[in-house]
């Protein structure tokens, strides 16, 4: 008897974000956020998951999964018509090794949290030196570029679903046997329907319980993102250092404007080598344009999302001017609330944003120069100017009434409880 063939994905159900960016041009411009960062593909591609299992026939299927270091991966659909291929990805817990991606991958976490890493180099993974880290949640999706070297690490009851065109090439795989099929799809059946646990995000410290992180490595500023979890969860103490910084001389004065954003301080740090700050009022245009930051920081979203690219420099340098012709994309993410990451200054992002994004951002001590890619900053200058009449500066203080009008476009936004009174 002839071996069935496996199933095509069910049509009308491929992920709109992993079915639009797969085929995106990557040299082209990021795409439209409002069609792109959201969560509302989750539960029809669990349900379509589901069907796929229930209807899989592991002799068709077997020969194309694979068991393998970390984790198990099910072929559930076969490419097909320009589609692609749907694997499970299901994760055991055990160690994982960082690996280069062949082709352009989507990775949509299904349930449970995966880590995802990203090397420039060997160098890096040499000296266990991630420059991007991120933790992913149901819902947020992530793709990895071509080229891109990562290292996911999801929790022992995740599980991910993985689109590629390219069937898997990592010499480390083995086959599933017909036998042992059926098992592993239990598995992913009782992950994905298993009842959800409340948000297992880490509690975190206080601003003034935060550690000195003068010299601290990205896993350890990373390790800090508990904390913008606690202060987002604690509306009463949020709401209290924003409505402040107007009251505080020196959170006051480092509160700013500039090209990209509006930044109130919510807590500083010299002799421990942090600063806290929420992050509001983006200039979606110029968010656009490739740039780095001077800092290391971790990132904690409070509202709106974005659709968020993290491109590495090929021009040999890990710092000082660059252009587009000097990136390529390694990784793009949608950011939601909730979301968090960590990024080095070696890095250059860009992001499409919603409007009325807020974000908690805890940075590092000083470690490089900010750049943004030089043929596009005339683009950049000429995004401010069509909004505020005349060339802004780079950055300046906040005025008073500009203090009082984030607060308030901040409570509209339900990001904050409360407004302070005006003098």
């Amino acid at each position: 008897m002839p071996t069935p063939l496996p199933p095509s994905a069910p049509a009308g159900v491929i992920p709109l974000p992993a079915a639009d960016l797969l085929t995106h041009d990557p040299s082209s411009p990021l795409a439209d956020p409002h069609r792109l960062v959201g969560d509302d593909w989750l539960t029809p591609t669990v349900d379509a998951v589901l069907r796929l299992l229930d209807q899989a026939d592991p002799r068709a299927l077997a020969a194309g999964s694979h068991t393998g270091p970390g984790h198990t991966l099910l072929l559930l659909a076969a490419p097909r018509d320009g589609h692609p291929a749907w694997y499970l990805r299901l994760p055991d817990g055990t160690a994982a090794a960082p690996r280069p991606t062949g082709r352009t991958t989507a990775v949509l976490p299904l349930a449970g949290t995966l880590h995802l890493a990203l090397y420039r180099d060997q160098d890096d993974i040499d000296r266990q030196s991630p420059q991007y880290l991120r933790t992913l949640h149901p819902g947020q999706l992530c793709l990895l570029h071509a080229g891109a070297t990562t290292l996911l690490a999801g929790a022992p009851d995740s599980v991910q679903l993985v689109l590629t065109h390219l069937p898997p090439t990592d010499p480390d795989l083995l086959p599933l046997s017909a036998a042992d099929y059926p098992a592993a799809a239990t598995t992913a059946r009782y992950r994905l329907t298993a009842p959800r646990r409340d948000d297992d995000r880490p509690g975190g410290a206080l601003p003034e319980d935060i550690p000195d992180l003068r010299g601290a490595d990205l896993p350890r500023l990373h390790a800090q993102a508990g904390a913008l979890h606690r202060l987002a969860a604690d509306r009463a103490l949020l709401s209290y250092l924003t409505t402040t910084t107007v009251l505080a001389p020196e959170r006051y004065e480092a509160s700013r404007t500039t090209l990209l954003e509006d930044r109130l301080v919510l807590a500083a740090a010299d002799d421990r080598g942090f600063e806290i700050s929420l992050n509001t009022r983006h200039h979606p245009a110029t968010q656009r344009v490739p740039h780095n930051h001077a800092h290391p920081h971790t990132v904690r979203v409070l509202a709106g999302g974005y659709l968020h690219t993290v491109s590495l420099r090929t021009d040999g340098r890990t710092d000082g001017p660059f252009t587009t012709r000097d990136l390529r994309r390694a990784v793009t993410t949608t950011e939601l609330p909730g979301s968090s990451y960590t990024l080095a200054p070696t890095l250059v992002r860009q992001a499409a944003m919603l409007p009325r994004t807020s974000l908690l951002m805890l940075r590092g001590p000083h470690a490089a120069d900010a750049h943004a890619a030089a043929d596009l900053v005339p683009a950049l200058f000429a995004c401010r100017e069509s909004a505020d009449s005349e060339t802004p500066p780079l950055s300046r203080p906040l005025t008073d009434d500009e203090h009082r009008t984030t607060y308030s476009c901040l409570a509209e936004d339900d990001v904050i409880d409360c407004l302070p009174p005006r003098p």
